[in-house]
C-alpha cells in the first residue's frame, strides 16, 4: 500500500501530538455526526471532482439507513487526465466554524478500503467567482490519512485524531510555506478528498465516516 512520504512525516507529528493524551476528560464537538447527523447536514456537501477540469472522477455521499453514519465512494479515474485525478465532497454556504477553543479534529472511520484519503480545512472563501460558477482557489490546509483494508465495519472503528498543527498548508496543490497561520476561529470550509498521488491509487473507493469532530483536551499540543 502506497503512503506518501508527507503522509509518514505527519503520521509521527499525529503520533506525537496525541499519544496519551486522548483521555476522558477530553470533550468533542461534533461537527458532521455524532449529535450532528449526517442525514441533517449533507444539503450542505456537494461534489468537487476532477470533472471539473476535464476529469471522469465521481464521488458520493450516501446516509446509511437506520445509522447516524455515512458513506463516501465513487470511481477514481487517473487515464483520463494523465496520472492526475481527484473526487471530493465539500461544504456549502456561508457557515463559519469558532473551533478555536480546541485542539484538532477526530475523524472516526468505520470502515475502510486500503486507501489514503485527505481531510480540508478552510479559512477563507474569497467572495468573487469564476465565470463557471466556481469558488476562487485559495489556501487548503490538509492531512492525508489511511485506512485500514476491511470489508466491514470495525468494530471500535478508527478514530483519526489530527492536532491543528499537522494540518499542511497547500495552494493549488503545492505545500505553500509562507501561509498564515490557520485562523480556527473562521473556519468555513470542509472537505474530503481521494486522489491519485499521480497514479499511485485509482479505481473504486469506498468508506463509512461515523463522524467528524473537534476536540478538546487538558494536555497541550507537542509541535513536530
Amino acid at each position: 500500500m502506497y503512503i506518501p512520504s508527507t503522509t509518514l512525516f505527519r503520521l509521527q507529528g499525529l503520533l506525537s501530538a496525541f499519544s496519551g493524551s486522548m483521555t476522558s476528560t477530553e470533550s468533542q464537538r461534533f461537527l458532521f455526526g455524532g449529535t450532528s447527523p449526517w442525514v441533517t447536514s449533507l444539503t450542505n456537501w456537494t461534489a468537487v471532482d476532477d470533472r471539473v477540469r476535464g476529469g471522469s472522477s465521481q464521488s458520493y455521499f450516501s446516509p446509511i439507513t437506520n445509522t447516524t453514519n455515512v458513506r463516501f465512494s465513487g470511481t477514481l479515474d487517473t487515464k483520463t487526465l494523465g496520472g492526475a485525478g481527484f473526487a471530493s465532497q465539500t461544504t456549502t454556504g456561508s457557515n463559519i466554524w469558532d473551533l478555536s477553543s480546541y485542539e484538532g479534529l477526530i475523524v472516526d472511520v468505520l470502515k475502510g478500503d486500503g486507501k489514503v484519503y485527505t481531510i480540508i480545512v478552510k479559512d477563507e472563501v474569497p467572495d468573487s467567482k469564476r465565470d463557471d460558477g466556481r469558488e476562487q482557489s485559495s489556501v487548503s490546509w490538509e492531512y492525508d490519512f489511511e485506512t485500514p483494508m476491511t470489508g466491514m465495519e470495525l468494530k471500535d472503528g478508527l478514530k483519526v485524531r489530527i492536532p491543528w498543527n499537522a494540518f499542511k498548508a497547500t495552494y493549488r496543490g503545492r505545500e505553500k510555506k509562507d501561509a498564515a497561520p490557520l485562523k480556527t476561529k473562521e473556519i468555513k470550509r470542509f472537505s474530503l478528498m481521494m486522489r491519485s498521488f499521480f497514479e499511485k491509487q485509482d479505481g473504486e473507493f469506498d468508506i463509512v465516516l461515523a463522524s467528524i469532530s473537534a476536540v478538546r483536551t487538558e494536555i497541550a499540543v507537542t509541535h513536530r
